[in-house]
C-alpha cells in the first residue's frame, strides 16, 4: 500500500489508545469538563470515531456530508464508555477495509479538502485527520490525569 501502510499502522494504534482511554471513563464522569466551553469528556473521544465515519469517511467515498451537523446529531453520540470504544475500533476499521480496497496509487490521488483550500494528495489529508485525533488523543490524557487516572500508555513512560 505504499505510504498508506506507516498510516494505517499508526491511525490504527491511536484508534486503540481512544478505545482504551473511553474505557477508563468512571460512569459517573462521563459528562464531565474542565471548563463550560470543553467537550464533555466521553464526547471529546467519541468526537474521533463520528469524524472518521460522518466526515472522512463519507467524503472519501464521494457520500454526501451533513457536516457540522453530524458532530451534534444525539443520534451519533456515544451513551457509554463501551459504546464509545466500539465505535472507536469500527469507525477506524471501516476507514481501513475501504483504504485497503482502493488502488495502489490511491494515496497519490488529489483531492481538495472538505473545509476548502488547495488540492492535496489524499495521503496529505488522511494525515491533517490524523493529526486532529492525536490532538483529541491529548485532550483524553488530560481530561484523565485532571480526575486522577493515569492514560493508557503511548510511549510505555507514563505514570
Amino acid at each position: 500500500m505504499g505510504a498508506l501502510s506507516k498510516y494505517i499502522e499508526r491511525q490504527g494504534q491511536l484508534a486503540e489508545h481512544l478505545a482504551q482511554a473511553a474505557l477508563q471513563i468512571p460512569p459517573d464522569k462521563i459528562m464531565w469538563k474542565p471548563c463550560e466551553k470543553a467537550l464533555p469528556w466521553l464526547g471529546l473521544i467519541h468526537h474521533t470515531s463520528i469524524g472518521r465515519r460522518e466526515v472522512i469517511l463519507k467524503y472519501l467515498k464521494g457520500e454526501r456530508l451533513d457536516f457540522p451537523a453530524c458532530y451534534f446529531d444525539p443520534a451519533n453520540f456515544a451513551k457509554t464508555p463501551q459504546e464509545a470504544a466500539t465505535a472507536q475500533l469500527e469507525s477506524w476499521k471501516e476507514l481501513k477495509e475501504f483504504l485497503l480496497s482502493q488502488p495502489e496509487e490511491y494515496d497519490r490521488f488529489s483531492i481538495v479538502p472538505f473545509w476548502g483550500g488547495n488540492r492535496m494528495p489524499i495521503i496529505e489529508f488522511l494525515w491533517l485527520c490524523y493529526e486532529e485525533n492525536v490532538h483529541h488523543r491529548g485532550q483524553a490524557w488530560i481530561y484523565a490525569r485532571m480526575n486522577g487516572i493515569t492514560p493508557p500508555s503511548i510511549w510505555g513512560t507514563e505514570a
